[in-house]
């Protein structure tokens, strides 16, 4: 099946680390800055993109206008359900709670393998709207392997095969981590639009798990 949509309002919710003062404002002088933005174009995947001989987007899905945080999602993203990290993509949800869901066992995946003590982890919600044709999963069974809830072999080879082809904009399916909830990954850049940080999320880690989700406000 085939889901065709239009400026689909979807949430992404990525990490932040707030700081008190941007490294940019310490700086000496202007020579500094200038230098920082040397060193930043040599080290910073979304610069390196423009010409690393190993894009993790094709250059026809970039767009005539790319959005920076758009962009930075395709060229930050490791490996996920449907990609083995060879390519990017931008991983979101069509319902606020099941963003949260997904992005909640994810981080409380990484806290507990690191034996993180108790701490708050912020976050940011992104809202974007999506466009294209995307290969719909939904109405395939919770046996289906591409549902499988920690591995991610198959659904990694059926990712990269769909790529591959070149003929989707991405994948639609069921949310693992929230009953009833859906998400999309899609491939093309281009066909993200007008991205931007909703809100700031706290979650509350207590050493064994995240026991509370709130919104901060004014963003830090």
């Amino acid at each position: 099946m085939v889901a065709r949509l239009k400026d689909r309002r979807t949430f992404r919710i990525i990490a932040h680390r707030p700081f008190d003062r941007p490294i940019v404002s310490r700086l000496p002088s202007v020579a500094s800055q200038s230098a920082l933005d040397q060193l930043e174009s040599l080290t910073n995947p979304r610069i390196r993109q423009e010409w690393s001989p190993r894009r993790k987007i094709r250059p026809e899905d970039v767009g005539e206008e790319p959005e920076e945080l758009v962009i930075a999602s395709f060229v930050y993203s490791g490996a996920s359900r449907f990609t083995d990290g060879t390519f990017g993509v931008y991983n979101a949800a069509f319902e606020g709670e099941t963003a949260v869901a997904e992005s909640s066992y994810h981080t409380a995946r990484f806290l507990r393998d690191a034996q993180m003590p108790a701490t708050s982890v912020f976050k940011r919600t992104l809202h974007a709207g999506i466009s294209g044709s995307y290969e719909d999963l939904r109405s395939r069974g919770a046996e289906d392997p591409l549902y499988a809830s920690n591995r991610y072999d198959a659904s990694q080879r059926f990712g990269l095969e769909l790529y591959a082809r070149n003929r989707r904009d991405g994948v639609v399916y069921r949310s693992v981590r929230c009953e009833g909830g859906s998400c999309i990954v899609a491939f093309r850049p281009r066909l993200i639009r007008h991205c931007v940080v909703a809100e700031t999320l706290l979650y509350a880690w207590n050493g064994e798990r995240i026991d509370a989700v709130m919104r901060v406000e004014p963003l830090p």
